[in-house]
């Protein structure tokens, strides 16, 4: 109770700058007073925003997303399972070849119909804008044959029905003004942006005609709060009605409390540490295999709380990748001292740290203060201490920016946490984090077997035969230690009370729905 009473003193100190900032209470009532006459409004608050909202922009689509107001031609349940939004069916024609029909009686949101030309030009845009985007399709070329799409590749893609629900390829109305769509997007969602103020708020109203019938709610005010505290707390104050992300820490206030709905899933994001296996002793697969033996999964997970697990894998146990039967990382100090003997390091000055030719083993683990390189504290602090017990000397770095300590592998190793099944599909992951040539493979692993298995994945199209490749290239990743994996989050969302049909995705730019309403 006494933590409840500080944490709202300190949300009355802070919530002037951050709500002002977000919109002033004469903005916000004059959105909710019309509501409240039929749907209500909400207020929500995620824990991300683009710099824009316009889809084809970076990760910008991931909003759109989370806010209801963007739809891909597939997307992906809460099962991890694709189906079909704007597209109510498909077929793989050919190794290079798909065919989407387009759900017919679609309106984009200023009311023009959604047909097969404007998803054509919608795409075509986003692979144009998007530098990912190409990578994601391997486009080769759009055709409209009647209501259908045809799609071909330039080379058979097994990844390629997961990769265009990424919310990049969201459909947008190209016949308009598309300049404006970095505040004011045209989409088909069944929620349409009214007004945006950059990495702050933007409001949303719902879109009367939308084609899965009237959304529940009348308007959202949609809040960008990115620090974790500040987000709990928006929460008990009642400033916002629903938040996303509320982490670890802050989860107690609000269990067994009749005044707030918790919603909890195994995500699939994965924090993990990347070793750098060029310019580093942990070339050295024996020290990497010492450092993931020396580092104690369990506990951590316990320390972080909040539903997260030990990793000890690549991919979570909620992916269907075969986690159980996997050889994973484990805790064992004695196996960590001995594979650091094998690697010729001992302690010979008795400093409580190993050494080799009379110098100390350090690693230098680099991270930031927010984004996929963060470095949870938590997660640091144990890391230093339980490294240090095996005797490896662990120095925590925090950098503004890291894109030059990565471009010159001037770390050893270095704090990540990504979504691994992004598109409910492993190979987005595979072939960006552990191919020779992939654009996040920061540690430049580079092994020819890994290689092949992530090409033999993209030329498989049975889903059976990709999760058992996917398997085979999870087990060869902790063979090698390329990566220490050591939490898999929880994704977790709070509600007040009044606030039904709260959903919980693991892929977490999935969050509000149609159906979420509130009661008055």
């Amino acid at each position: 109770m006494k933590k409840k009473v500080l944490l709202g003193i300190f949300l009355a100190l802070i919530s002037i700058g951050v709500l002002t900032a977000c919109g002033t209470k004469k903005e916000k009532e004059e959105v909710s007073t019309e509501a409240q006459a039929t749907g209500g409004h909400m207020n929500i608050a995620l824990y991300w925003f683009g710099e824009t909202l316009d889809p084809a922009l970076d990760w910008d689509g991931w909003t759109l997303t989370r806010a209801a107001v963007g739809e891909t031609l597939v997307t992906v349940d809460e099962n991890l399972q694709l189906v079909g939004q704007l597209a109510d069916s498909w077929e793989n024609v050919d190794e290079t070849t798909w065919k989407f029909h387009i759900r017919q009686g679609v309106t984009f949101q200023n009311g023009n119909p959604l047909t097969p030309e404007a998803v054509k030009a919608s795409i075509e845009r986003t692979v144009k804008m998007n530098e990912r985007g190409e990578s994601a399709l391997k486009l080769a070329s759009i055709d409209v044959d009647g209501e259908y799409v045809v799609i071909k590749t330039k080379e058979p893609y097994g990844a390629f029905l997961a990769n265009i629900s990424d919310p990049m390829f969201i459909i947008v109305d190209t016949s308009v003004d598309t300049s404006k769509f970095k505040e004011t997007p045209v989409c088909t969602g069944p929620y349409m942006v009214t007004s945006f103020k950059p990495a702050t708020s933007f409001e949303v109203v719902a879109y009367e005609n939308y084609w899965g019938g009237k959304p529940a709610l009348d308007s959202i005010t949609v809040f960008n709060i990115e620090d974790d505290n500040t987000r709990a707390l928006a929460l008990q104050s009642g400033d916002v009605d629903m938040a996303q992300g509320i982490r670890a820490g802050d989860i107690a206030l609000f269990t067994d409390n009749k005044d707030y709905i918790v919603k909890t899933t195994t995500g699939t994001r994965i924090e993990f540490l990347t070793m750098n296996t060029v310019k580093s002793v942990l070339k050295d697969k024996n020290l990497r295999l010492a450092v993931n033996s020396a580092v104690d999964y369990d506990t951590i997970a316990k320390v972080v709380g909040g539903g997260a697990v030990a990793a000890r894998a690549p991919f979570p146990a909620s992916a269907p990748y075969g986690y159980d039967e996997l050889n994973k990382q484990t805790f064992d100090l004695e196996k960590a001292k001995t594979l650091l003997a094998e690697a010729g390091y001992k302690d010979t000055d008795n400093d409580g740290y190993v050494d080799k030719d009379g110098k100390n083993l350090e690693l230098n683990i680099y991270g930031t203060a927010g984004g996929n390189t963060r470095a949870n504290s938590t997660v640091a602090e144990l890391l230093e201490s339980q490294l240090k017990t095996a005797g490896i000397k662990a120095n925590i770095k925090i950098a503004e920016n890291l894109e030059d300590i990565k471009k010159n592998l001037e770390f050893d190793l270095l704090f990540q946490n990504w979504q691994t099944v992004s598109t409910g599909d492993s190979q987005w992951f595979l072939d960006n984090a552990f191919k020779t040539d992939g654009s996040g493979n920061y540690g430049k692993y580079s092994n020819k077997e890994l290689d092949n298995l992530i090409n033999k994945l993209a030329t498989t199209f049975d889903v059976k035969e990709r999760q058992k490749i996917t398997k085979e290239a999870s087990q060869l990743i902790i063979d090698e230690a390329y990566g220490t994996y050591i939490v898999s989050q929880a994704n977790v969302n709070v509600s007040n009370n009044k606030v039904e049909n709260m959903h919980n995705f693991p892929i977490d730019y999935y969050f509000l729905t149609a159906d979420t309403k509130i009661t008055k």
